[in-house]
């Protein structure tokens, strides 16, 4: 079925039709949502929300984008807000190490060796502060562009910006990040 027909008759209150799109979308969401809060049972619970939203707002959807594109404006938008919502509830994960999911990954060169282990570690934890101490802006659209593999046009239309604005961000994102993670690394 495709995407708007799907939406149309999620609208119309058809649940296999929901249940379709939620089976299409909830890895995307899931990843989003953790990409943004660290936190796999925030993600899980954020991801619902998404979904409750979606269903929800489906009759509100516009055919002007493509309906990925809608979930993941209203992703990122619950994402943040719940970030935002757990600021000082916030406990520390680290990115997962599943590349399947497009995640960032990153390996230790020795599985076995407890050093390099530690090694790796130190290096994820110095990234995911890296990302966490970026503004909220670019935090997201370095994850975005990075972890979920979207261009800047996509960005762009997720966050309602100019294509323009979205580059300028990722580029002081990625500007930002690598100051940050010159400093952090060079500790290890």
């Amino acid at each position: 079925m495709n995407e708007q027909k799907l939406i149309r008759k999620v609208a119309e209150g058809d649940q296999e039709a929901f249940r379709e799109l939620v089976q299409t979308h909830r890895n995307m969401v899931i990843n989003v949502c953790y990409s943004l809060l660290n936190n796999r049972e925030q993600a899980e619970e954020a991801a619902q929300d998404v979904f409750l939203q979606i269903f929800k707002k489906s009759g509100e959807f516009k055919e002007r984008s493509k309906l990925s594109t809608w979930i993941y404006r209203i992703a990122v938008n619950q994402a943040i807000n719940t970030r935002r919502r757990n600021q000082r509830f916030k406990k520390k994960e680290f990115i997962r190490l599943e590349s399947s999911d497009g995640l960032m990954s990153l390996k230790a060169p020795c599985a076995d060796c407890p050093d390099s282990q530690l090694e790796a570690g130190k290096i994820k934890e110095a990234v995911q502060n890296a990302l966490d101490s970026l503004p909220e802006k670019q935090r997201t659209v370095i994850i975005l562009h990075k972890m979920e593999g979207l261009t800047s046009k996509e960005i762009a239309q997720i966050l309602n910006i100019s294509l323009s604005s979205a580059e300028a961000r990722i580029y002081r994102a990625k500007i930002n990040l690598k100051k940050k993670l010159s400093r952090l690394l060079s500790g290890l």
